[in-house]
C-alpha cells in the first residue's frame, strides 16, 4: 500500500525518468488509504482550501494530481495501475491508441461484457471508462509529452483506477459533498459503478491483467 501523496510523487518521478531514458518502462499495481484525489484545475477554485479542510475533518483528505480528469476516491476495494513508457511513434501522438494500450488489457481481463465508453452518473466520467455490463469498473487518465532527446517520441504516464468492489455510500457521499463545496454542478450516483464480476476472483483477474499487459 502507498500513501496517495507518495504514489503521486512516485508517478511523477517515473515520468521524469522515462523522459530522460526512453528505453525504460514501468508497470505497477498499487492501493492507497482512504482519500479523495482531485485534478489541479479544481485546486484554483476560491472554495478549494475550505472544501479540502472540511473533507479532511471527515476523514477524506484531498490530494491534487497532474493527470487531469475529475475527483476520484481511494481506499478499500480500489486497485490502481500505473503504466509509464515511451511511445516511439516517430510521428503524431495517437491518444486514442494510447488509451487502447491502457483500457484494452483491463477489458480483456474482465472478459465478455466489458466495453469502453462514457458512463453518465459515474465519478470522473470520460470516453475511456472501462465498463462491465453497463456500469463503470475503471476510470482512466493520462499525461504525455515529447521525449527530451527525441521529440518525435512521447513519454506517457497512463493511470487507471479499478473498482474491485463497488464504491460504498460513504465514498459517493464524500465526492458529492466535496463537489458541492466547490460549487461544481455534478451529482455522482452509486448505481453507475460496479466491481469485479462474481465469476472472477481478485487473484484470477490480476493474473489475467498482468498477462494482458505483457
Amino acid at each position: 500500500m502507498l500513501g496517495i501523496a507518495e504514489a503521486l510523487a512516485w508517478e511523477t518521478r517515473l515520468f521524469e525518468e522515462a523522459a530522460k531514458r526512453p528505453e525504460k518502462s514501468f508497470l505497477k499495481f498499487w492501493t492507497s488509504p482512504q482519500s479523495l484525489v482531485s485534478p489541479k484545475k479544481l485546486g484554483i477554485s476560491p472554495n478549494f482550501a475550505r472544501a479540502a479542510a472540511q473533507m479532511a475533518d471527515m476523514g477524506w483528505p484531498v490530494h491534487l494530481r497532474a493527470t487531469g480528469g475529475d475527483v476520484t476516491p481511494q481506499g478499500p476495494g480500489i486497485v490502481n495501475v500505473t503504466h509509464v513508457y515511451t511511445w516511439a511513434s516517430g510521428g503524431t501522438f495517437d491518444i486514442e491508441a494510447a488509451y487502447g494500450r491502457l483500457c484494452g488489457p483491463i477489458a480483456a481481463a474482465l472478459g465478455d461484457g466489458a466495453n469502453i465508453g462514457w458512463q453518465p452518473g459515474a465519478f470522473c466520467d470520460g470516453a475511456y471508462n472501462v465498463q462491465y455490463r453497463g456500469r463503470k469498473f475503471a476510470g482512466t487518465a493520462m499525461r504525455f509529452r515529447p521525449c527530451r532527446q527525441d521529440k518525435s517520441s512521447h513519454t506517457v504516464l497512463a493511470h487507471a483506477l479499478m473498482l474491485f468492489e463497488p464504491p460504498g455510500f460513504a465514498a459517493i457521499a464524500a465526492i458529492n459533498r466535496f463537489l458541492s463545496a466547490l460549487g461544481e454542478p455534478r451529482i455522482i450516483q452509486a448505481v453507475a459503478h460496479t466491481g469485479l464480476p462474481d465469476t472472477l476472483t481478485q487473484g484470477t483477474f490480476m493474473d489475467r491483467l498482468q498477462d494482458a499487459f505483457a
